[in-house]
C-alpha cells in the first residue's frame, strides 16, 4: 500500500477527529452566531436521518430474511438470544467492578451549569418520521418471512433494488456530509461545557467507567479478532468513525450508518451487515450496561446504603436486561427505562433517582460512544454464529467465507 492509498483510507477518521477539536481551537474568533448556524445545521440533517432510517432499517431487514429463505426464523432468535446473553454479561461485569472499586469513591456535589443551555438554534426542522426504527424492524421481520413464504421472485427483487438504492444512500450522500453533521454538535458540546464539566466535578467516577468500558470493548474485539492483534487493529481502526460519531451526536440511531460502512468491511458480508447492525442498534448496549450499574452503586455508597448481594442484583440485571429490548431511541433512554427497576430492586428513592439521571445524562455521550462500538464487535461474532449454523445472509456475490480477512479501511 502506497502513501496515498493509505492517506485516502484514513481520511474519514482524522477529518472527524479535526472537526471535535475545531470548536477548541476556534473558540476565540469564530462568533456565537457561525456556531449556532452549524448547530442547526446538524439538528437540520439529523431530522431528515431519522425520517428516512426506518424506511432504511427495513429495506435492509426485509433484504436479508428474502434472501436467508428457511433460515430466517432461526436467525431472528439467534440474535435475540445472543443481544440478551451480551447485555448480561455485560451488565454483571459492571456490578463486578463496581463491587470493588465503588466503596473506595464518593459523589461529588453536581454543578448548577450543566443545563444544557449554552447554544441556541437559529432554526427548527421538524420531520416527524412515519415510523420508529423499532417498529420498522419489526415490520420488517415479518414483510421478510412473508416473502419467503410467498416465494415471489419480482417482490425479492424489488426488495434487493430498495436495499441496494438504501445502501448507496448511505455510502454517498449521508457519509460525505458526515464532518457537517458531526460540526455542529462539537460546537454544542463545548458551548455547554459538558465535556469539561464533567471532567472536572466526576473525574473519579469518568474515569472508573470510561476505563471500564473500553477494557472490556476491547477484550470483545481482541475475541472477534481471535486473539490476532492485526485483526484487532484493523477492527478497532475501521469502527472508530462511527465511535467518534456517536460520541458527538449522542445518538446511536444517528451513528448507524457510518457503523454499517464501518461492518461491512469487518465481516466481509454487506447483506448480514445492514441487518444485523440495524436490528442491535438500540438493543445490544454494553456501553451503558456497565456504566449505569456502576453508577447504580456509586449512588447507593453515596446515600450509604448497603451494596446489594449477587443474589439480589441477579434479579435486578435480569429485569435490566430484558429491558433493553423496550429502550427508546432519544439521549437518556436506557435511564427512563431502567428507572422503574431501580427504585422496585435496588431501592431508589426520588432523590437517588434524580442524581443517577443528572449524572448518567453527562455521561451519555461516552456512553452512546461504546454502546456503538460494542454492536460492531457483536456483528463480528454474530455473523460466524450465523455462519456456524450454516445462515450467510443469502447467496451474494460480496460474501464472504469464514476467513475473510477484514478490510483494513474506514473511508
Amino acid at each position: 500500500m502506497n502513501i496515498i492509498e493509505y492517506l485516502v483510507k484514513v481520511k474519514l477518521p482524522a477529518m472527524l477527529l479535526i472537526v471535535l477539536f475545531i470548536p477548541v481551537l476556534t473558540d476565540s474568533w469564530v462568533s456565537y452566531d457561525v456556531k449556532s448556524f452549524f448547530f442547526s445545521l446538524s439538528l437540520t440533517i439529523k431530522t431528515l436521518l431519522v425520517f428516512v432510517l426506518p424506511f432504511i432499517v427495513f429495506s435492509f431487514v426485509v433484504t436479508c430474511l428474502a434472501r436467508m429463505g428457511k433460515n430466517a426464523l432461526l436467525f431472528t432468535l439467534l440474535l435475540i438470544g445472543m443481544v440478551f446473553a451480551s447485555n448480561i454479561a455485560a451488565i454483571f461485569t459492571g456490578y463486578t467492578i463496581g463491587s470493588i472499586m465503588v466503596p473506595l469513591i464518593s459523589m461529588p456535589v453536581i454543578p448548577d451549569a450543566l443545563d444544557g443551555s449554552g447554544l441556541a438554534i437559529m432554526w427548527v426542522f421538524e420531520r416527524p418520521p412515519l415510523l420508529t426504527n423499532m417498529n420498522a424492524l419489526i415490520v420488517g421481520f415479518i414483510a421478510g418471512m412473508l416473502v419467503n413464504l410467498l416465494d415471489s421472485q419480482p417482490l425479492r427483487e424489488l426488495c434487493f433494488r430498495a436495499s441496494d438504492f438504501s445502501g448507496w444512500f448511505l455510502k454517498h450522500i449521508f457519509i460525505p456530509i458526515l464532518p457537517f453533521f458531526i460540526l455542529g454538535f462539537a460546537f454544542k458540546l463545548h458551548a455547554d461545557g459538558i465535556l469539561r464539566q464533567a471532567i472536572s466535578a466526576f473525574g473519579p467516577i469518568m474515569l472508573l467507567v470510561i476505563v471500564s468500558q473500553l477494557a472490556y470493548l476491547f477484550i470483545y474485539f481482541f475475541v472477534a479478532a481471535k486473539l490476532s492483534l492485526r485483526d484487532f487493529l484493523t477492527y478497532v481502526g475501521n469502527v472508530f468513525p462511527a465511535w467518534l460519531t456517536g460520541l458527538s451526536t449522542v445518538s446511536s440511531a444517528a451513528s448507524m450508518p457510518v457503523l454499517i460502512d464501518s461492518t461491512e468491511k469487518n465481516i466481509g458480508n454487506p447483506i448480514m451487515a445492514r441487518t444485523i447492525v440495524p436490528a442491535t442498534i438500540n438493543i445490544h448496549t454494553i456501553g451503558s450496561a456497565i456504566g449505569l450499574t456502576i453508577l447504580a452503586l456509586v449512588t447507593l455508597n453515596t446515600f450509604n446504603l448497603p451494596m446489594p448481594d449477587l443474589q439480589s442484583f441477579a434479579i435486578f440485571g435480569f429485569y435490566y436486561a430484558l429491558a433493553k429490548f423496550s429502550v427508546a431511541a432519544v439521549p437518556g433512554g436506557v435511564i427512563l427505562v431502567v428507572g422503574p427497576i431501580l427504585q422496585s430492586l435496588m431501592g431508589f428513592s426520588d432523590e437517588m433517582l434524580g442524581l443517577i439521571t443528572a449524572v448518567y445524562m453527562i455521561f451519555d455521550p461516552f456512553g452512546t460512544a461504546m454502546n456503538v462500538s460494542g454492536n460492531g464487535a457483536f456483528a463480528i461474532l454474530f455473523s460466524r454464529l450465523c455462519q456456524c449454523f450454516g445462515i450467510n445472509g443469502g447467496d451474494d456475490d460480496n460474501n464472504e467465507d469464514n476467513n475473510h480477512e477484514p478490510e483494513s479501511s474506514v473511508a
